[in-house]
């Protein structure tokens, strides 16, 4: 089986001050980095050993990466950022440093730019407030249509879906049984890439945390194959599902869910 993690990053400074980050470069904040250490922490503890990690470019997903790599003494390249990204085509992998002797080999790493959150066009880096300062009348039919509305300069949810199926697709070729795959990515696009991995037609909206969790089991060998195979659940496992079992304590989630980065 292949074992797929998708990660929502930790909490950024847009979380916080709920902003509509988009594809800004906003950081982590301090409970951001402390939620990304307990994760990587019960990540280890449960025996975790990733060959493969992908992370969007963005700087608050390269952060909360940077910071699951600790218990294992793995360090991310040098190199990073949108530019040095390659293609769901041509993926240039790279092999993670070790900051000292481990037990195991580190994974392999690639950024994909696919993974990086909705372009919030002119929204982007804005409170709903703001918003509703600088743009009344876009923001009023928002909140009162039903319908999709095109924001200007922002992308579309087709346009979400697609890079997100292409992105599912290049991950069912490149990969085999055996392997351990994290996805670290924003909350938006993850809702793409779920409903795309399920064969969903539909995108649901799915209200998670800052590093929450979904966990799926797959059997790369009979993705493709039709018949009695697709409706066979033992090939395909959800284990866990928008969880975040490294934040619990005596049964309460310790921090409070951020605002969404998308309008």
């Amino acid at each position: 089986m292949l074992k797929l993690l998708l990660l929502r990053h930790g909490e950024s400074t847009s979380n916080r001050d709920r902003r509509m980050a988009g594809q800004d470069d906003a950081p982590l904040t301090a409970l951001g980095v402390q939620q990304c250490q307990q994760l990587a922490t019960w990540l280890y503890d449960q025996g975790w050993q990733p060959s493969h990690i992908y992370s969007s470019p963005l700087r608050r997903a390269v952060e909360s990466t940077t910071v699951l790599l600790h218990p294992w003494q793995w360090q991310l390249p040098d190199s990073q950022g949108v530019e040095a990204t390659p293609t769901a085509s041509s993926r240039a992998w790279r092999n993670l440093s070790l900051a000292a002797r481990g037990e195991h080999p580190p994974p392999r790493f690639c950024y994909a730019a696919e993974l990086q959150e909705f372009q919030a066009g002119i929204l982007t880096g804005l409170t709903w407030t703001e918003a509703q300062q600088r743009y009344p009348d876009l923001c009023e039919a928002l909140v009162t249509s039903l319908d999709w509305l095109p924001i200007p300069q922002a992308e579309t949810p087709r346009q979400g879906r697609r890079r997100a199926e292409a992105f599912v697709a290049q991950l069912l070729v490149q990969h085999r049984n055996g392997d351990a795959v994290w996805v670290m990515a924003h909350q938006w696009i993850l809702e793409h890439l779920i409903a795309a991995l399920m064969g969903s037609d539909r995108t649901w909206q799915i209200s998670m945390g800052n590093t929450a969790l979904f966990e799926f089991w797959l059997d790369c060998d009979r993705w493709s194959q039709t018949g009695m195979a697709r409706h066979t659940s033992t090939l395909w496992q959800i284990q866990r599902f928008n969880e975040r079992p490294h934040l619990l304590t005596g049964g309460a989630i310790t921090t409070a869910p951020p605002a969404d980065s998308a309008p």
